[in-house]
Order: structure tokens, then C-alpha cells, then sequence
């Protein structure tokens, strides 16, 4: 398969700036180039004869996703399809607000779940009455049928190794999953799980084929040049070997994967992240965010503890606990499945350690200038008015979706952001907001 423009990495096109005006799914379309459309009947299970004009091509979708919602909605990833539910739970043109994840889904980047991020702020989503009248009726269907299959189960096995190792060649992905459906299946059926990968949204999105190779890489992954180029200068050959049940946890949750939790400095991690405050999806996010820039870390990195900085109980650390917590951090850094290390950890290689050691004479001073600022701030304490559109969607950990607010007010960092999200000002609104 050569490499194609993978809607899983697009940002939106440029016509696509979102507003509540009525904007229908053929206008839509028509906004993207004929190569961006082809691509888009692939993924989403139609065949295209490359003769046919755009004009054409066009028409052909419109009617494909109207005439057809519950095929196309089959063949998108977990994820989006729970999103569309929720949108279609909220009802027609209903804004919803979304935490910032790290990639954004089909389809917010297809134009068909609309999006506004033109406020740094504010993510807001909703569906048209139109998208509305088509998906409503089948979302439900769709979600117990890839359920029932075991689409989605694939999907996430699928996703935990590539986040496992960051990036593998196709022939070693295909090997890797094949193992895990050998072990899990009774009387496995090769010729169904071949059907299953070939129409897998996930392969068709994160698949390429360039001057590195046939491979597939996570969706997390940002800058795959580097990573290889890592590989080969740390020389680092082979792949480590993961279970079954890790690769199902490293793919649960998308998109706020959650990585090693099960071993004991991930646990660890845990109960020092509940410890200093966070719970529910604030801990997830945590979670998610230290695993992620544990994957850039080598000696000093300070985004590597920057959970930790933001945590409710922060300033109410001493300095021994502080650096208690610093290595706590570290070493679950250390422990890790390491992307350029081909899923081994920085603790079994030496390679890529992280180091905290700075914070040991840093850390007065931060401190110090943190607690000068707060001191200087006189912080009032506000209510939130009632939203004028909806109330958003109840946090919830099996939720990707914050409900958030349509106003930010000078708020204490540790105080509940008014938008009611549940979350405290700096890892809601305010984070932000310098």
C-alpha cells in the first residue's frame, strides 16, 4: 500500500472552518481535492473507480452515506463511532465541549461531525440535523454489531501493540496480532482475521510505505523521522515481546491511553498521582500525559513532570515529599515500553533514562516563585450562569468528553473551573491561560 494523506493525521481543510451555519454533506464534500475524497470511500468501505470525475465522486458519497449509514458507519474506529453517539444522544446542531486529545478523529476531520477550534479555549462539536436524521437510527446497531464481532476488541489489541512499540514494520504487526488471536481463539478462523485487518480502519490510517519500510505506527506517535532515525543511531534491532493482556490495556481508552499501570511502578504512579489530588479522569489524563512524554525523554525533561506540577496538592508538598514524587515519576518513565527502543524500557537498556535530579536544587525555587504569585493574586470565588446551548456531557471515566463552560472568569487555579467540568482551572480553561 503506498503512503497516502491519512485523515487520522490531516488538519481540516481550510473550507472547513466550523460555524453553526447550515452546511450540508454534499457542500461538505465538495470542499475537499478528488485524491483527499478517494481516500475518504476507502476508509469508509466504498469502491472508487479512479475514471470518475470529482463531480461524480461527490454525488456517489452523498448518496453512499445517506443510502447507506449503518455499512459506512462500520468501518469507522471505535472511538468515532462513540462519539457520534454521543452527539446523537445530545440531539441536532446541540454544542458538546471536548478535552484536547492528542489526535483528532475522522470525523471531525471529514467535516462530518462539525468542529469549532477557533477559540484556543473551547472545542466545540456538534452534528447537523441533517448527519442527525441519517446515523440516529442505526448508532446503537452499529456499536453492538462491532461488539458482537469483535472488531473492536481486535481494534484495541491492534492499537495497544503499535502504542507499545511506537512503530512496527507491517510483516512484524501482522505476526504480532496473529499470535495474539492463536492465544485467544479456540478454533481460530485465519481467513476471517485476514477480512478483519484488510478492512480495519486503523490499518488503512496508520499504515505507509516509504523509504523506512512497509509499517504501521500508533496514532500518538507525532514525528516517525525521528524515531527511526533513533533506532539507528541507539542501533536498536528486534522487538520486545508483549503479552496478550498488555497490549489489550496499552489499547483500551482511546484516545487517552493508559500504559504499564498493571506493574508495580505503574501502580505506583497511581497511588502517588491519587495522593497528591487527582481522581477520575483527571487521573487518567495524568496518566496519559506522563506516559506520552515518556516517550521524549532523555536526562532533563521538564514536561515530564509537569502532571505532577499541576496536581491540587502541589503546593502543600514539602520538599522531601516533592522529590519523593519526582522519582516516583522517573521511574515509571524508566519502566516503560520505549517507542525508539522498540518496546524495551530505559531501565533494561540504559538508553533514554530520565533524569530528575535537577529538581533536587530547582525545586526550592519554583516552589518559592509559586507560592509568591499565588500569594499576590486575590482570587474571587464565581459561579457559573447557566449555559445558554446545553449542559454537555457528565464526566465520566469511560467518557472522552468534558462537558465545558462559555466563559472564562479569573478563577484561583485550584479552584473548580466554572465551566463544571469537575476539573480544577489549571487542567481545565486556565491551562490555557498563561
Amino acid at each position: 500500500m503506498a503512503k497516502m494523506p491519512c485523515f487520522g493525521r490531516l488538519k481540516k481543510n481550510s473550507y472547513l472552518c466550523s460555524s453553526m451555519k447550515e452546511r450540508t454533506l454534499h457542500t461538505i464534500l465538495d470542499g475537499f481535492g478528488k485524491p483527499e475524497l478517494e481516500d475518504l470511500a476507502t476508509l469508509l468501505g466504498r469502491d472508487v473507480n479512479p475514471k470518475t470525475r470529482k463531480s461524480q465522486l461527490v454525488d456517489q458519497m452523498d448518496n453512499y452515506l445517506k443510502a447507506e449509514p449503518r455499512r459506512w458507519m462500520s468501518h469507522l474506529l471505535e472511538r468515532d463511532v462513540r462519539l457520534l453517539k454521543n452527539l446523537v444522544h445530545a440531539g441536532p446542531e446541540k454544542i458538546q465541549y471536548m478535552d484536547f486529545a492528542d489526535y483528532p478523529s475522522l470525523l471531525e476531520v471529514t467535516g462530518i461531525v462539525e468542529s469549532d477550534d477557533s477559540d484556543e479555549n473551547y472545542h466545540k462539536v456538534w452534528i447537523s440535523r441533517e448527519v442527525y436524521d441519517i446515523v440516529s437510527a442505526d448508532i446503537d446497531k452499529v456499536i453492538r454489531s462491532g461488539e458482537k464481532s469483535g472488531q473492536y476488541e481486535l481494534e484495541r489489541v491492534c492499537l495497544g501493540y503499535l502504542n507499545l512499540y511506537g512503530i512496527l514494520p507491517t510483516e512484524r504487526f501482522l505476526d504480532v496480532v496473529m499470535e495474539w488471536y492463536e492465544q485467544t481463539q479456540e478454533n481460530p478462523d485465519y481467513d476471517r482475521l485476514s477480512r478483519m485487518l484488510a478492512q480495519s480502519p486503523l490499518v488503512k490510517m496508520y499504515r505507509y510505505n516509504d523509504r523506512w519500510g512497509d509499517y504501521v505506527c500508533s496514532p500518538c506517535v507525532e514525528n516517525i523521522d525521528e524515531i527511526f532515525s533513533r533506532r539507528e543511531e541507539l542501533k536498536q534491532r528486534g522487538f520486545e515481546k508483549f503479552t496478550a493482556a498488555q497490549a489489550r490495556e496499552a489499547g483500551s481508552g482511546a484516545p487517552y491511553f493508559t500504559v504499564g499501570m498493571k506493574t508495580q511502578a505503574g501502580m505506583q504512579l497511581e497511588q502517588m498521582y491519587r495522593r497528591v489530588g487527582y481522581e477520575g479522569f483527571e487521573l487518567v489524563k495524568a496518566q496519559h500525559d506522563t506516559w506520552v512524554e515518556a516517550q521524549y525523554t532523555e536526562g532533563i525533561n521538564d514536561a515530564l513532570f509537569q502532571p505532577l506540577i499541576d496536581s491540587p496538592l502541589y503546593p502543600e508538598l514539602d520538599d522531601d515529599s516533592w522529590l519523593a514524587c519526582c522519582e516516583i515519576v522517573a521511574q515509571y518513565a524508566d519502566s516503560i515500553p520505549k517507542w525508539v527502543l522498540c518496546g524495551r524500557t530505559a531501565a533494561d537498556t540504559g538508553l533514554l533514562k530520565a533524569d530528575w535530579s535537577i529538581w533536587k536544587t530547582r525545586m526550592r525555587e519554583e516552589k518559592k516563585a509559586a507560592e509568591a504569585a499565588s500569594a499576590s493574586e486575590d482570587y474571587p470565588h464565581w459561579t457559573m450562569p447557566e449555559p445558554t446551548i446545553t449542559d454537555g456531557f457528565a464526566t465520566d471515566l469511560n467518557s472522552d468528553f468534558l462537558p465545558m463552560g462559555f466563559a472564562i472568569p479569573h478563577v484561583a487555579p485550584n479552584d473548580p473551573c466554572p465551566c463544571g467540568s469537575g476539573l480544577r482551572y489549571c487542567r481545565c480553561h486556565g491551562k490555557y491561560l498563561s
